[in-house]
């Protein structure tokens, strides 16, 4: 293939990702003029609790799909194999145990914010804590950065200027959510999904086509040994049964149990029964999950683990996903036009990170030392605070830097910051004598545990790598980010427990 000819959308292509985003700020357009108007922070920031059922759960589906996972997982099992998909057995306690736990709790105590939570079972310090450490999680706006820059690196190998694509990305997230509120994030999210979904079947069913059908996929991947077995239970195993399917369902409690941009569709139902109901995205997620996962075994098929980024000027794994898209879809004009279309699709759902963002720091952080605010002015501030999306710009560049996958970025800071926050929701829940003290004396040793762990794994990268079998505070820094979670959630729980005890 002449990697010149891959690199242009035809005009189809630009057509069909026009209408994305025109059709992604008409939606948040539309909310702006009807209804309330966006004019009390109960619609703008909680969508006035009045969603159903389905289009929260397609919202949810769509903030797990975001761009990272629809570049990082194929680009990870094209060079590592199918352990990946055994996170999807992590799914079914990773949600089941937040809707019949976490979101009953929270839904039946009208909350605004998920952190609330913290300050009626322990403290405002507390609750202030778990805020901050929510929004250094989605400063979200570092997680928000791999989003954006993904997608923008993706449309770069399309002949794109690659920030005019960052700066895109983030301008439309930040006018849709500031004009329509948590009812547009929601609906646009509805449209991402379906968009989504398309553009990678539209890519899986090509690749199978023109690599000679299914049955000759299935022979090239298991002679290629890309099909994983279960029994690894090293935990310093980057990728295994149990690492993934273990403790991955501790990094899934923490992003659909705890996290606000999640917690905050659910607390966005008309009733309780609605919000637990959204259990039904479960195999939708396995489906989401299952397409990307094909994908990859797709390229893999297609080019026996050669790496061809080079072609697109870049020495990233995760360009393999671009440019086997533009090699399958080149001769057909719209297909790689619906293709990118459908990872900013995946990336827009990042406004929900930037509706989330304003909700803690107005309901956390400035009502309750401005009790006397009225409501317009809370409202104008609110949507003031959406500003936050503009900072996912300045992170975009800090991604554009790191060595790792966008895969594995994301997963580390979520297990990294997400299991301390898990802790605290846990120590209130499940522990009636765990106190204030203890609480924030968990807090802290969390976060202290996983920050060490996890900047000692970098630090100790390259020395690891020439040592055949690490040992030691090593061995401690080389376990799999996937444990990440669990790791700092215990010690929450063990030392807030002791704590408490103590005093």
């Amino acid at each position: 293939m002449d990697p010149s000819a891959q690199k242009h959308f035809t005009v189809v292509d630009y057509v069909i990702f026009a209408v994305l985003l025109a059709a992604s700020v008409g939606i948040g357009l539309y909310h702006a003029l009807t209804g309330g108007r966006q004019r009390t922070t109960r619609e703008f920031l909680m969508a006035d609790r009045s969603m159903g059922c389905l289009p929260v759960s397609l919202s949810l589906i769509a903030s797990f799909q975001s761009a990272v996972a629809i570049i990082g997982v194929p680009a990870e099992i094209y060079t590592n194999g199918t352990q990946y998909w055994f996170i999807g057995c992590a799914y079914i306690l990773g949600l089941l145990i937040p809707v019949y736990v976490f979101i009953p709790v929270l839904y039946r105590l009208r909350l605004s914010s998920a952190y609330q939570y913290l300050e009626l079972r322990f403290s405002r310090p507390v609750r202030v804590c778990g805020t901050l450490t929510f929004i250094f999680q989605m400063l979200q706006v570092i997680y928000m950065g791999v989003c954006v820059y993904t997608p923008a690196f993706a449309l770069n190998a399309t002949g794109f200027e690659l920030w005019g694509a960052v700066l895109a990305t983030g301008l439309v997230c930040t006018l849709y959510t500031t004009m329509g509120g948590l009812k547009a994030v929601i609906w646009t999210d509805v449209f991402q999904t379906v968009v989504m979904f398309a553009g990678q079947l539209a890519v899986i069913v090509v690749g199978v086509q023109q690599t000679g059908g299914v049955s000759e996929v299935w022979r090239r991947v298991w002679e290629g040994n890309r099909i994983s077995g279960l029994l690894n239970p090293d935990p310093t195993e980057r990728h295994t049964f149990w690492t993934l399917g273990v403790g991955g369902v501790f990094l899934m409690l923490s992003l659909y149990g705890v996290n606000q941009a999640q917690v905050q569709r659910y607390l966005s139902s008309r009733t309780e029964k609605e919000a637990v109901s959204c259990f039904m995205v479960f195999p939708s997620l396995q489906l989401a999950l299952a397409l990307s996962c094909v994908m990859g075994l797709v390229m893999f098929a297609r080019y026996c683990g050669e790496d061809h980024s080079h072609q697109l000027g870049t020495s990233a794994r995760d360009a393999m996903v671009m440019y086997f898209v533009m090699d399958m879809l080149q001769d057909l004009p719209g297909l790689p036009g619906l293709f990118v279309a459908c990872l900013f699709s995946a990336a827009l759902t990042i406004s929900s990170a930037f509706n989330s963002l304003a909700t803690v720091t107005m309901e956390d952080l400035i009502k309750p030392y401005f009790p006397a605010m009225t409501e317009s002015r809370a409202t104008l501030l609110s949507k003031a605070l959406l500003s936050y999306g503009l900072l996912c710009l300045a992170m975009a560049y800090v991604t554009h830097l790191m060595d790792d996958s966008v895969l594995q970025v994301a997963l580390k800071i979520f297990g990294m910051v997400g299991g301390p926050i898990l802790g605290l929701f846990c120590l209130g829940m499940f522990f009636p004598q765990a106190n204030s003290t203890g609480a924030m004396a968990g807090w802290v040793a969390g976060l202290a545990m996983s920050f060490w762990v996890g900047i000692g794994s970098i630090v100790t990268r390259s020395a690891s790598a020439t040592l055949p079998r690490p040992s030691g505070l090593r061995r401690f820094y080389s376990l799999s980010y996937m444990w990440y979670s669990a790791f700092s959630c215990f010690t929450v729980i063990l030392i807030g427990l002791v704590i408490s005890f103590l005093t």
